[in-house]
């Protein structure tokens, strides 16, 4: 599965994925960030976080998928998960707060929190959702007053506060040629490998524990080449 198969990081693949099973977007996150002794409110600092995660259990090239918009072609790429862990985490010196001049006032803006994309998160729509970051995270502002124009601009400079909020990559789709940058939900992806990864675990400990009456330590402790062996020994028998 990886390089570096070991007990311990199955045990921990495991562990995230019976604390984060069921559980919404959000919680899942604060579940797996948990898991591993960590609490960040911040966006930028959830991603860096949960990147570094993924490149301490997994292999450093991180395979990813994006759907063009133009084409829905689903396009396939990879990632160097360390340096994206690095790069996000350099962002973490970027400021949490600022203000900017709007309409002859100054208006005092923050970086979202996961909070506020939880109250977000209920809204009707996308612009409904701005709006609603945009009531918790500039002062003085009533988001339903302003236009769609300066929502945007808004929106723009929230972004500038935290850079690892949002993470996307620059793609060009292989069937009709276009170019996009494609955000990438990191708190998702994590997740699938994690899901993925512990759902063949689990096969694997299942079929070895009813054919030979292993504990889930035992076959846990077994090497990559001897657990294989034994699992095709067991489908064959």
């Amino acid at each position: 599965m990886t390089s570096g198969f070991s007990h311990e990081r199955e045990r921990t693949i495991l562990t995230l994925w019976e604390h984060g099973a069921g559980l919404d977007r959000f919680a899942r996150e604060d579940a797996l960030l948990a898991a591993g002794g960590l609490k960040c409110d911040g966006l930028g600092a959830r991603n860096a976080a949960l990147v570094a995660m993924r490149a301490a259990l997994f292999d450093r090239i991180w395979p990813l998928r994006s759907r063009c918009p133009m084409c829905a072609t689903e396009c396939s790429f990879d990632a160097d998960s360390q340096e994206l862990a690095q790069s996000l985490e350099a962002y973490r010196s970027a400021p949490a707060a600022a203000t900017m001049e709007l309409g002859g006032r100054q208006v005092r803006l923050r970086a979202p929190t996961v909070d506020d994309l939880r109250a977000a998160a209920s809204a009707s729509d996308t612009g409904m959702a701005a709006r609603v970051l945009l009531d918790r995270c500039a002062d003085p502002i009533e988001a339903r007053t302003i236009d769609d124009e300066t929502i945007a601009t808004l929106a723009r400079r929230l972004e500038q506060l935290d850079p690892g909020a949002i993470v996307s990559f620059d793609l060009q789709c292989p069937e009709c040629a276009h170019a996009w940058s494609a955000p990438i939900d990191i708190g998702a992806a994590v997740w699938a490998e994690v899901r993925r990864s512990a759902e063949m675990l689990l096969l694997d400990i299942d079929l070895l524990a009813r054919t030979y009456g292993w504990a889930e330590d035992d076959i846990l402790h077994l090497s990559a080449i001897r657990r294989a062996a034994y699992v095709q020994l067991a489908g064959a028998s």
